[in-house]
């Protein structure tokens, strides 16, 4: 059994080694690890950490913005922008994710917060697309290289 609740300042060396681990994973396109200091600025409403035997092993964070007219977002309408998601890979399949998308939502919902958006640089990318689909998300564009 796992709970989820907001971060404090006790949890910011080890979300920073969970930071790290994502790194090291290659998962993700340019993605460089969160340092305490970086962390710090976020706990509140928007940073909440999920622990199993207090055991810290997977965060989120997430930041408010006003929009500056977004295709789907109008011009000064306030949004969450869900900022990082990580579970140690031995515990992604345990509902974590969502469990902590969902806290960071409702955190954002009770501040009046009703919009939001995400961006992902992740190399899996059809399995993140699946993972936000549950919780409502919709595609707005695509963008890709070679």
């Amino acid at each position: 059994m796992f709970t989820v609740r907001k971060a404090n300042e006790t949890d910011l060396s080890d979300v920073t080694n969970l930071s790290e681990m994502w790194v090291s994973e290659c998962i993700t396109y340019g993605l460089g690890a969160n340092t305490e200091e970086l962390l710090r600025n976020n706990i509140g409403d928007y940073f909440w950490v999920a622990e199993i035997n207090l055991e810290i092993v997977g965060y989120i964070t997430g930041s408010v913005h006003v929009s500056e007219g977004l295709a789907v977002i109008e011009q000064g309408e306030h949004y969450l922008e869900v900022d990082e998601v990580y579970v140690r890979p031995e515990y992604r399949s345990g509902n974590i994710g969502h469990v902590m998308v969902d806290k960071l939502l409702e955190a954002a919902e009770s501040n009046g917060v009703t919009r939001s958006v995400v961006y992902s640089a992740t190399k899996q990318w059809q399995e993140i697309i699946g993972f936000y689909e549950k919780h409502g998300f919709k595609m707005w564009f695509v963008q890709m290289y070679r």
